[in-house]
């Protein structure tokens, strides 16, 4: 039927919308039901939902079905949208007076139906009321007192929470079916299909292995596969292009092909929407992660061992890790390396970078975005990185934002539905506030981050990431910056010994001596 990756949901929707229709009418009459009115189908964009109502219609071969979209019913005159709703019935109101229940199934497919069909009493619609007077006609026509039984809705949106409750009840569209991301059998599926004539046209080179494809396209929808597809084949077109005054074709055209390479080209170029935030993740290790201690070790362990219980214990679909400690100490690198290595297929990093200028609500919308999104995929990790300033915390007052610190606390808190299992790791330099606001007490472990303490620490961060060209060089810039400290304690957050690093090799004559200069300024700056 040309649709992958919905086998379940298929059968699902057969058997409660369209079994009782292949029965004869005799049989469903000694059984006293009437057939399911309405389906809506909702999930995320490019899933699949327009596709699977399309061919319903075939599946049943009944007559054509009607396909409106949501925005076509609105009319600006006065009474214009509802009797719009009223035409869409009228074929099958005049053939079940005709037939009775020997009338044929009239198929009405209602696309984007959170356009027309938001919650009454909303303001929907303008102040003219019309949004609330599309609802009442759509009601009456499904579930009225003139009701047909000849008819199917099948809505659709991406948008559930806008649609009116009543809508949503039995005797109207009360079949709720989600469409969601495909898991990897069904890119597989997906895949087979979109290159389906590449093979059978031998355009596809034998290097291409669909399985692996699917593997590596976590969280891509239906349709972000098929600009996977689209995007791999532009690859192999640029290939057998001519430049020159005027852009041209190759003569070996006849051998293109589009191979492995073109899919990997594809992969850097066409992201998931719900998929891993890796810009983001690599920004926030751009300095790698530095293994000065032992405590960093043991920090990425219980991470990996955290990532281990989220993903296979039978009874913890959800867990919250707080990384805690002084500011500068890596505490975001620790947790975007921790998320990274689970190769969840869905991992945001929220930080107060992202809601500079959000008013309290648009924040609030922000982070229920994130977490409804983390909620479409079957792992999922969100970062929630630097907790005190996306809430607003200021001493001097002390002031914060209460309605963003109970929407994080809820949010953090809140067990995702089921067959969905969500990791949680939040930073933070002020453990002391949370611990006040009662922030902490939603964190299920915590793990602390320790800054550089000691001279051999500080050597051993040193000889990482090359700041000197000998051990002579190290000798000398240690023993300047005890000298000028009068101690081998350093007390100095990673973040900022590398900074000091970039700093010094600025200098061109001592780079040493300059090092154990800046470190000392950091460490007196931190007693201050």
């Amino acid at each position: 039927m040309g649709i992958g990756g919905l086998d379940t949901e298929f059968s699902q929707i057969f058997r409660r919308a369209f079994a009782s229709r292949i029965f004869p009418p005799g049989l469903i009459e000694k059984l006293g039901i009437q057939h399911v009115k309405g389906i809506l189908l909702f999930g995320p964009p490019g899933t699949g939902k327009t596709l699977i109502a399309r061919q319903i219609g075939k599946m049943l071969n009944s007559r054509e079905p009607k396909v409106i979209n949501g925005p076509e019913v609105l009319n600006k005159y006065v009474g214009q949208s509802e009797e719009n709703i009223r035409k869409l019935f009228a074929d099958a109101e005049k053939e079940y007076k005709e037939k009775g229940d020997e009338s044929g199934l009239h198929i009405i497919i209602f696309d984007e139906l959170d356009a027309v069909c938001k919650q009454r009493g909303s303001g929907a619609g303008g102040g003219t009321g019309v949004g609330d007077s599309v609802v009442n006609q759509l009601l009456s026509k499904l579930d009225g007192v003139d009701q047909l039984n000849n008819i199917l809705l099948i809505g659709m949106t991406n948008r559930m929470d806008m649609i009116d409750d009543a809508l949503l009840r039995p005797g109207r569209l009360e079949v709720h079916m989600e469409i969601s991301l495909p898991d990897e059998a069904g890119r597989a599926q997906i895949l087979k299909i979109h290159t389906s004539k590449m093979r059978d046209n031998n355009v596809m080179d034998l290097d291409v292995n669909v399985q692996e494809l699917a593997f590596l396209t976590k969280n891509f929808s239906g349709a972000e596969i098929g600009g996977l597809v689209k995007s791999a084949s532009s690859f192999a077109f640029n290939r057998h292009v001519k430049v020159g005054t005027v852009a041209g074709v190759s003569d070996d055209i006849e051998n293109m092909k589009v191979n492995r390479q073109d899919f990997m080209h594809a992969l850097e170029e066409v992201k998931a929407a719900f998929g891993v935030s890796e810009e983001e993740l690599e920004t926030a290790m751009k300095h790698g992660i530095l293994h000065f201690s032992p405590f960093i070790e043991n920090i990425l362990k219980d991470g990996q061992r955290f990532v281990d219980v989220v993903k296979k214990s039978p009874t913890a679909s959800l867990l919250s890790v707080l990384l805690h400690g002084p500011p500068g100490s890596g505490k975001t690198a620790l947790a975007a390396r921790i998320a990274k290595n689970s190769d969840f297929p869905f991992i945001k990093l929220v930080s107060a970078d992202n809601m500079v200028g959000f008013s309290e609500m648009a924040k609030i919308q922000y982070l229920q975005k994130v977490f409804t999104d983390a909620y479409k995929s079957p792992l999922n990790c969100v970062v929630v990185d630097n907790i005190e300033r996306i809430i607003e915390w200021s001493n001097i007052g002390p002031r914060f934002s209460n309605p963003v610190l109970q929407a994080i606390m809820v949010l953090i808190a809140k067990q995702p539905p089921a067959g969905r299992r969500l990791l949680v790791i939040g930073t933070t330099s002020q453990r002391s506030i949370l611990r006040q606001l009662d922030l902490q007490q939603i964190f299920n472990r915590e793990l602390a981050v320790p800054n550089i303490n000691t001279q051999s620490e500080l050597a051993s961060v040193l000889r990482e990431i090359g700041a000197l060209d000998n051990e002579a060089d190290m000798a000398e810039c240690l023993n300047e910056l005890r000298e000028i400290t009068g101690t081998d304690q350093v007390n100095v957050g990673i973040k900022n010994i590398a900074l000091a690093v970039e700093d010094a090799r600025e200098e061109q004559g001592n780079v040493a001596g300059r090092l154990a200069e800046v470190i000392a300024q950091q460490m007196a700056a931190n007693q201050g």
